[in-house]
Order: structure tokens, then sequence, then C-alpha cells
């Protein structure tokens, strides 16, 4: 190792967003001696005033001494005192005797992986079904790895765009296990069922994020999707083309809805919201849009398909 230099004896104090944080957080000193952990990280029966040999295995051990010797950020995996595979992103701290560390939760990734290596010949549509659901879980992955990266100070607004991107990342994985295990029996959930007869659907949300997801999913269901992020655009595309329209999945029952059903009287429209309120006109229907439940969202479009709703 290095020639850093701290007092073991001296625990860090950490911030109250970090103590919050819904990510393992952990700062250890230069003689591999934890000296500051989030709650996150007691829940994993991580203590300070104990050593890293303690939870790392040999070849973790080794992947982080490499990476403060070369006074480096990076990422290594391996398992952690027996609670499952994570990733640790390794942080420099300013003060050179400190490093920390964040640890990912990815047994469930790792399983998902498993699973599909072991299936012996899955069909083309499931594996782009699963892949578009990977995709994206990974990109929220990305997100909150970033936003990590960038400070690890974390402020409320920030903490909870990371809170809400673990539950999509969770839901994300929920759902790929779900499919892999109806996969296995030989039949998947809600999809086959859905005809191959092209559908125009609208998705018009306010977060790109929460678009880009809406669009994955139903374009693995063969649908053609159109989405805009401003309601203005959303609503001069209706304009010209709400005939052409079979379905809208929007973020918010607004003026938009309203001229919508006025444009097209077979029209079904989809809310994602939060707000459970109830809806005079029986061609509005609402799913919750915090956490979005991927299952949910994809059985209600299909009963409102199949006028079932």
């Amino acid at each position: 190792m290095n020639d850093k230099s701290s007092n073991q004896s001296d625990v860090v104090s950490l911030s109250a967003e970090i103590l919050a944080a819904p990510v393992a957080y952990i700062v250890v000193d230069n003689n591999l001696t934890l000296i500051g952990v989030n709650h996150k990280a007691e829940n994993l029966d991580i203590r300070v005033g104990s050593s890293v040999n303690d939870y790392f295995d040999e070849k973790s051990k080794a992947s982080f001494l490499q990476l403060i010797d070369t006074s480096n950020n990076g990422v290594f995996e391996g398992p952690c005192n027996q609670k499952g595979i994570f990733e640790f992103h390794v942080l420099q701290l300013p003060d050179v005797a400190r490093t920390a560390l964040w640890l990912f939760d990815v047994s469930e990734i790792r399983l998902v992986q498993s699973q599909l290596q072991k299936l012996k010949k899955p069909e083309r549509k499931f594996l782009h079904q699963i892949g578009n659901l990977v995709s994206t879980t990974l990109g929220y992955a990305e997100l909150v790895e970033l936003m990590l990266e960038e400070n690890v100070i974390l402020n409320g607004d920030r903490l909870a765009a990371i809170r809400r991107y673990q539950n999509e990342i969770g839901t994300g994985l929920r759902q790929s296990e779900n499919m892999i295990q109806h996969e296995k029996r030989g039949a998947m959930p809600y999809f086959d069922n859905i005809t191959q007869t092209t559908q125009h659907v609208l998705v018009v949300h306010n977060e790109p994020t929460r678009v880009e997801l809406l669009v994955e999913l139903l374009q693995s269901q063969q649908y053609k999707v159109t989405s805009f992020v401003d309601t203005e655009a959303a609503t001069k595309f209706a304009s010209l083309n709400a005939k052409s329209l079979n379905l809208a999945v929007l973020g918010a029952a607004d003026q938009l809805a309203e001229y919508l059903l006025e444009a097209n009287a077979n029209l079904q429209i989809l809310v994602c919201t939060s707000d459970h309120q109830g809806f005079e006109d029986n061609r509005l229907h609402t799913i919750a849009d915090t956490p979005l439940d991927i299952n949910e969202l994809l059985r209600t479009v299909l009963e409102m398909r199949s006028g079932s709703l």
C-alpha cells in the first residue's frame, strides 16, 4: 500500500443524506479499518471498527488494495459478508488517508444472468423482451452510478432521485425474473395474448426516462409508438393524427387527455399517476406511476384493448 497516514481511532461523521441513502456506504482508513458506515451498510451487518478482512474474500481484497495502491477510483465485484454479490465502487476521498465505497447489491442481476444461460432455446421474442428490460434496468443503474460519482454528498433532490431510480431497478429485476420463470414453464405472462396487429400508441410524460421506459415496453409488444416529453408538441401532433391513435399513455389527466377523448371517440387513455382520482369518462384508466409496475401496465393495456376494462 502507499504511504497514507491517518488516526485510525477517528470515526468519520457522515451526512444525514448519506446515512439515509438507499445504497450501502462505508469509509475505510489506510489500515483497512472501517471508520464510517451508513444505515444500509449496518443492515448488512457491517460495523465500524471491524476490518475489511472480515467482509471481503481474497480476490475482492486484492482488487481493493490495487486501487488504493494506485490512488485510483474503480469498480470490482465480489461477495460481502455472506449477504450476496456486490459491486464495490471505490472513491478516493480528498483526505488521502480515507477511501469510500458504495456497495451495489447485484445478486439478483447475476441470478437472472445465470438463469438466462441455462435456458436452452429461448424464443427470439423472449430475448427481445428480456433485452429491453435489462437495458432499461441497466440504464437506471448507470444513472445512479453517475449521480453518486459526481459528489459523495447527497442533497435532498438527489437522494429522492436515487431512491426513485432504485425502485425502477428493482421493478426491472422482478419483471425479468417473472418473465424467466414463465419462459421456463413454457408460458409468457400477458405477452403471448397480444395480437400482432400494429396498434398506434401515443406516449406523453414529463420525465424523459419514464418516456424511454414506456416506449421500450410498448415497442417490445409490437406497438407503433409516438412519444413526447412536451405536452404542447404532443397536442400539435394529436391535432393532425388523433384519428390514427388506438391508445394513449399519459403522465397526467390534463387538457391533452380531454382533447384526445373528444377528437377520437374510440380512443382509450391510460394515465400513469400516483393520484388515484376517479374519472367520469370510462375511457380514462389509471395506474400507479411511482413505482411503475411493468406487469400491471402491460396487463392493463391488454385489458383496455380487449374491452374488459
